[in-house]
């Protein structure tokens, strides 16, 4: 019987807020929960307006900030729901929808709040909120039923559809009220709550102003802000509206009037087209209307603002929740802190590292997690979007306390479709992981996946943040140890080059002497072996140069190298010490160790002469002196001077010519 496949839902966002958008996914997690499905969720980085309001670099953010949506190609998603309008919330420059699409995979897509140029098909439903009925209506009340003509605008970034649309609606109202639309009334903003000299420039140019209008509740409490410093009494004096009617609306002083997006209607209604794609259906796009709530920021007192028992009540607990979060804020920056320096080990490897990481996800409560990374970080730029590669690597995947962890040597590959596939036999029930860029600076290393629930969201992007910076000193530290394992290679080819000869590849000259005094101190300790001091010589080099080139002449004293290591007793040095010398030591019991020397040197010889086909002999030519250690420091010259008398000795009894008497 085949397995049946869970379906994956695949959820792209920006930045995770506790907003809007939190009501809106917390809706589809909870209509969804008795699904066999598995949701992903893609949160975006920080908006980059979010950096430059603090004067803060912007480290990699905008580099970054669509790569984590193509990570979805692995896993094979069977639809993508996209929150557009929160995707480019806060961007300076928005990239072009449809070369982002390009890069997603290619299935069904339910478009929340999309851009006006996605039609609508069927493998692109768009879910969206009436935002022209509801601007319009909320103008529409400030002049018709406060009589004010002059309505300043602060506007979210024009690359937001959700913009032009409440823009479009504006003007529709004026023009409606017979009013002329004047340009100097609006000013463009973000979206995003650093809207103060947005405010400031407005008012500077209209001082008579006494109506703002804004396109979301977070500007509308800047503005607040603003004209409480200047002494304004909001809601008398002046009036001002917002838009969304996000839950501190109602409890601002005074409360906001503003345009209620049905997050939770709108949630629901996404559901619906999720089940209906999934089952193969047809479905529609749909829009939900957006009623204006008229509270006291306007001049209205309606029933809902006096009801202060149900205000008082629900007041306070907005006031104990903001602080239940402040707190486990802090504790959670402390415990990515934490999590970041534990990270950092010493003679760390890839495999310990994400082993530990494994074990500290696990101990922090996360009910699974994995890492992929790419083959190689990669280095991004402004506008750049990733174009997934064939493969990840898979480094780490834990469940509960079931770790595996790898490192590039053996990390499996994953590839499109592969991280559902690794999933597969840990999913029960609705089972919710969300996804984090791994990065830091301009370099982006792979993604975080964890099962979580949704309150654990803006937790995890700041660790995700500590991770992508551990991962930095990770590669660091790996490129260090390279490094020093490089350098240490090179000092050793150094030392070699120092010590030895490049011809035969023994010691020279100053690396035989040297190890001759080691070679006495380390095999006698209590200075009462005895050595031998051996010299020797290539026997007529001069003949075999002038009468066969050079190039005979070093075979011939690599040959007379190999033959003395050989007559050697295994590990004693030799050296070359001269063209055709070469100096070594050896331990003996007696002088008769050393005739034994030199009649396994003369053998050798002859077994050479036999096989080398060469048109003259080699021969080496021996001289030995023996020495005690305790003699060593003062008595090695002199050892070495009357084994070099020994050695002319022995070049007397040599062959007279080198040459074959065939050659």
């Amino acid at each position: 019987m085949t397995e049946k496949k869970r379906p994956v839902i695949g959820i792209l966002s920006g930045q995770y807020s506790e907003d809007n958008l939190s009501g809106l996914l917390t809706t589809i997690v909870d209509e969804l929960k008795d699904d066999e499905a598995d949701i992903r969720f893609y949160f975006g980085t920080v908006a980059t307006e979010l950096v430059e309001e603090y004067s803060l670099d912007d480290v990699g953010f905008s580099c970054h900030y669509y790569s984590l949506f193509s990570y979805s190609n692995y896993d094979a998603p069977d639809i993508l729901v996209i929150i557009y309008g929160n995707i480019i919330n806060g961007l300076r420059n928005p990239i072009d929808i449809h070369r982002f699409f390009a890069h997603l995979p290619k299935v069904p897509m339910i478009h929340i709040k999309a851009d006006s140029s996605i039609k609508a098909d069927q493998d692109n439903i768009l879910v969206n909120i009436d935002n022209y009925s509801g601007m319009k209506d909320c103008i529409l009340h400030l002049i018709n039923d406060h009589g004010i003509r002059k309505i300043g605008l602060i506007t979210g970034q024009m690359s937001h559809g959700d913009s032009r649309i409440r823009l479009i609606a504006y003007k529709a109202a004026l023009k409606e009220s017979g009013i002329e639309f004047d340009e100097s009334l609006v000013s463009y903003g973000n979206f995003q709550g650093y809207v103060e000299e947005n405010v400031k420039e407005l008012l500077e140019r209209h001082p008579d102003l006494t109506a703002i209008a804004t396109f979301n509740d977070e500007m509308a409490v800047t503005v607040y802000r603003v004209l409480k410093e200047m002494g304004k009494n909001i809601g008398k004096d002046f009036f001002v509206t917002g838009f969304d009617n996000i839950s501190i609306s109602a409890y601002l002083d005074p409360p906001l009037t503003t345009v209620n997006q049905d997050y939770v209607s709108l949630a629901k209604l996404c559901v619906k087209k999720i089940r209906e794609k999934l089952s193969g259906r047809v479905t529609d796009s749909e829009q939900i209307k957006a009623d204006l709530v008229r509270r006291a920021s306007c001049g209205c007192y309606t029933e809902d603002t006096k009801e202060n028992d149900i205000k008082e009540n629900r007041g306070k607990e907005l006031l104990i929740t903001s602080r239940t979060n402040l707190s486990q804020l802090q504790l959670n920056s402390l415990i990515a802190t934490l999590i970041l320096r534990n990270l950092q080990m010493r003679d760390v490897t890839e495999k310990k590292f994400f082993e530990k990481l494994a074990h500290l996800l696990n101990h922090i409560g996360t009910k699974s997690s994995m890492v992929c990374l790419l083959e190689k970080p990669l280095v991004m730029e402004e506008g750049d979007i990733l174009t997934a590669p064939s493969y990840l690597r898979m480094y780490m995947q834990q469940k509960g306390e079931e770790i595996s962890a790898y490192d590039r040597t053996d990390a499996p590959k994953i590839s499109y479709g592969g991280r559902t596939e690794a999933w597969k036999g840990y999913d029960s029930g609705l089972v919710s992981r969300m996804e984090f860029l791994l990065f830091h600076g301009k370099t982006q290393y792979g993604v975080l996946s964890v099962e979580i629930s949704l309150n654990d969201v803006m937790f995890y992007e700041t660790l995700s943040l500590e991770i992508g910076s551990a991962l930095y000193f990770l590669y660091l530290a790996l490129e260090q140890q390279e490094m020093s394992r490089a350098l240490e290679e090179k000092n050793q080819i150094l030392d070699y080059s120092a010590s030895h000869d490049e011809l035969t590849g023994i010691l020279n000259r100053a690396g035989v002497l040297s190890s001759i005094i080691d070679f006495m101190h380390e095999h006698d300790k209590n200075n009462s072996r005895e050595f031998a001091i051996v010299m020797a010589d290539l026997d007529h080099l001069k003949q075999i140069n002038d009468g066969f080139g050079h190039p005979e002449g070093d075979y011939a004293i690599c040959a007379a190298a190999e033959i003395l290591k050989k007559a050697l007793p295994e590990g004693s040095p030799l050296g070359r010490t001269g063209g055709d010398e070469f100096t070594g030591i050896m331990m003996i019991r007696s002088d008769g160790d050393m005739d034994s020397f030199g009649m396994r040197v003369r053998a050798l010889c002859e077994d050479k002469n036999a096989v080398s086909g060469k048109p003259y002999y080699i021969g080496v030519s021996v001289g030995c002196y023996k020495l005690r250690t305790k003699d060593a420091a003062t008595g090695l010259r002199d050892a070495l001077k009357k084994a070099d008398e020994k050695l002319y000795e022995a070049k007397s009894m040599r062959r007279k010519s080198v040459m074959r008497e065939e050659g």
